[in-house]
C-alpha cells in the first residue's frame, strides 16, 4: 500500500523530518519525507496496510499532541502524489 501525505504548520527547520523517519523505521514503513518550497513536508511511504494504519495513527495523534517544538495546521492524505515518486523506496530517508 502507498500512501502520501501533506503536513502544513511549523515543520520546517524545527526536527519534524526526524521525527517522521523515526515514526516511519519504528512501523516499518518505507519511502522518504521532504520539505516543500511552499512550507509544508511531505511524506512518501509505503508498507502493508497494517503498517500503514499505525504509522497513520501515529501521524495522527501527534497532529493533536505533537511535540512543542512543532505545530500541525493541516493535514491531508491520498494516493495521487506517488505520480512524483514513482521508483520503489528500501528504507525511509530524509530528502533535501
Amino acid at each position: 500500500m502507498r500512501r502520501f501525505f501533506v503536513v502544513h504548520g511549523t515543520v520546517q527547520g524545527v526536527g519534524y523530518r526526524g521525527f517522521v523517519k523515526g515514526l516511519a523505521v519504528k512501523n516499518g514503513i518505507s519511502g522518504f519525507v521532504r520539505n516543500h518550497e511552499n512550507g509544508s513536508v511531505e511524506v512518501f511511504a509505503q508498507g502493508s496496510e497494517e503498517a500503514i494504519a499505525r504509522f497513520r495513527k501515529g501521524i495522527e495523534i501527534d497532529v493533536r499532541q505533537g511535540p512543542q517544538v512543532f505545530s500541525v495546521e493541516e493535514y491531508r492524505e491520498g494516493e495521487e502524489g506517488f505520480q512524483k515518486a514513482a521508483q520503489e523506496h528500501e528504507g525511509f530517508s530524509i530528502e533535501e
